[in-house]
């Protein structure tokens, strides 16, 4: 029998949730009630789905003698906050919020600014990805945090043939990413070069009419992949852009280093998660402008040889903090 503390881990089917469900299984007992990921805003949609979420957390929670209650991980702070709260109501289970980036750095509206305020200070405990989301996190109201930085699970480095684009990136469509600064860069770039942004989000439309704008047919809008789906189109990549910090560290991120594609980082020098905490060697632009990161993109398409010690170094990083993890995540979440 298992002994181990028990996680319940609820969040959705993406390569972040995957990613934190395999990392935990090195750590605790865990569940993971996934869901894939909804940007409709369809109020019944959302009820029932809360209502599902809910039940399924109850039942969970009440399969567990009471004295070993499990942890209620919720991955993501936001409505998925409501149905875990409510269980702790009957079942009187810890519940831990884990604010990874998105939702908590970048522009909200009042209504959703309220909602993390409420979710933030009710949690027993908000998990951070960065210094920089816990000092959010505090001005939001939550008082007990600890940084907990997203983990990272080696992967296979089976390639998928062909290289389909030259350039990705991958993330939440919204103006913390700024995947407008890669389409704006297509502009100076040689029409050869072809662009995959992965994801989706409410900057969508407006990023594919930016880059008709541009006279260019040369970036292709993916939608909200699969994990395995991401990981075959990092594979099929050759250079990864990460255009914000404010987005928080994306697996994807983590990933791309892993498969070998160098890391283009606007904002590397001003990040210190990238080199501190994983280990990586981003190129950085001279600054966050769409001509600079054009130059860095050609630079390093050009000498690409010059930068596979880089890409060397950058997965023994991985390889490292791999085992470091387990570690980081049992003190912050079980002490």
């Amino acid at each position: 029998m298992d002994n181990r503390p028990q996680v319940v881990l609820l969040g959705r089917l993406s390569i972040h949730g995957e990613t934190l469900y395999k990392a935990l299984q090195n750590v605790c007992t865990v569940k993971w009630i996934a869901r894939k990921s909804e940007s409709g805003t369809d109020p019944v949609r959302l009820a029932l789905r809360l209502v599902r979420e809910f039940f399924r957390l109850w039942v969970t929670c009440r399969s567990v003698p009471e004295a070993k209650l499990p942890i209620v991980l919720v991955h993501f702070a936001g409505l998925d906050a409501i149905p875990a709260f409510a269980v702790r109501r009957v079942t009187g289970c810890k519940v831990m919020l884990y604010a990874v980036g998105p939702e908590i750095l970048r522009e909200r509206k009042l209504a959703h600014t309220s909602l993390l305020r409420w979710a933030v200070s009710k949690a027993d405990v908000v998990l951070c990805g960065s210094r920089k989301v816990e000092e959010a996190v505090r001005g939001l109201g939550g008082t007990v945090t600890k940084v907990l930085p997203a983990p990272f699970v080696p992967l296979e480095l089976g390639t998928d043939g062909k290289k389909e684009f030259d350039v990705v990136t991958v993330g939440s469509l919204n103006d913390a990413a700024k995947q407008r600064l890669l389409v704006e860069a297509s502009e100076y770039l040689d029409p050869s070069v072809k662009i995959a942004i992965v994801g989706e989000g409410p900057q969508r439309q407006y990023l594919k009419t930016l880059s008709r704008q541009h006279g260019r047919n040369q970036v292709s809008f993916l939608t909200d992949l699969t994990p395995n789906g991401v990981y075959h189109t990092l594979r099929s990549s050759t250079l990864y852009v990460q255009c914000s910090h404010d987005e928080g560290m994306p697996p994807s991120v983590l990933a791309a280093a892993c498969y070998g594609l160098p890391i283009i980082a606007l904002n590397g020098d001003d990040d210190p998660e990238l080199t501190e905490v994983y280990g990586l060697r981003p190129i950085v632009p001279e600054d966050p402008y769409a001509v600079s990161l054009a130059n860095v993109i050609e630079g390093a398409m050009a000498n690409y040889s010059a930068l596979l010690r880089d890409v060397s170094n950058n997965r023994e990083a991985l390889e490292s903090y791999s085992r470091s993890w387990p570690s980081l995540a049992a003190t912050a979440i079980f002490s």
